[in-house]
């Protein structure tokens, strides 16, 4: 039968291995915790491990900085599979292990040499399976991978009648300040005296 533990890839105790025992495991910087992680980026009761059949499955306490799977930050219970990558926080790594005998034969390691309950030793690793960059399928609770660029927004077009106002405030504008011009500096009939001597002869010189 397996039993599972957890390897620090990344932390206050790289390398460090913690042996999955009990039917619930709580994680976080309390020393109440079954594993304490000493890093500020993770809660004081960050998340919980509990077993059930095929494994344990991790869920997050509501941390302040989130725990994430695989790139993908979980928000409901996660079954783990051995060889997944957790992130808590964003500076601890721990890589989910099953292990077969008491001699601590891995199954499914990151491949780094850990120790366990205080002595080194170093286990043959299989690399596990990059996840996928885009996932297949969603879980309860996922959020989308950040590395997924999602497609680009059609961009929008200008309305014509909003083009049509714009023109005419425009050449409003330019026919006042004509007027304005023409007003201020007495061109009337220099520039319209034979309009005006159309319609009253002799008004304009």
């Amino acid at each position: 039968m397996a039993s599972y533990r957890l390897v620090m890839r990344n932390g206050p105790t790289p390398g460090k291995a913690f042996v999955l025992e009990q039917a619930e495991v709580f994680v976080g910087r309390d020393l109440n915790n079954e594993i304490v992680i000493n890093d500020p980026e993770v809660s004081r009761r960050h998340a919980r491990f509990f077993l059930q059949a095929g494994g344990y499955v991790l869920e997050d306490l509501g941390s302040t900085n989130g725990t994430t799977i695989n790139g993908q930050r979980i928000m409901g219970p996660y079954s783990l599979r051995p060889g997944e990558v957790i992130l808590l926080g964003e500076n601890v790594i721990l890589v989910y292990e099953a292990v077969m005998d008491p001699n601590a034969t891995v199954v499914a390691s990151a491949g780094q040499p850990a120790t366990v309950q205080g002595a080194p030793q170093a286990f043959p690793s299989i690399q596990s399976a990059p996840p996928p960059a885009v996932p297949a399928q969603a879980y309860a609770g996922q959020i989308p991978d950040a590395s997924y660029e999602a497609p680009a927004p059609a961009k929008k077009k200008i309305p014509i009648w909003l083009i049509i106002v714009v023109l005419l405030l425009i050449i409003s504008c330019v026919c006042i300040g004509a007027l304005w011009l023409i007003d201020s500096q007495n061109l009337w009939c220099n520039w319209f005296g034979w309009v005006f001597n159309m319609f009253s002869p002799g008004v304009c010189p």
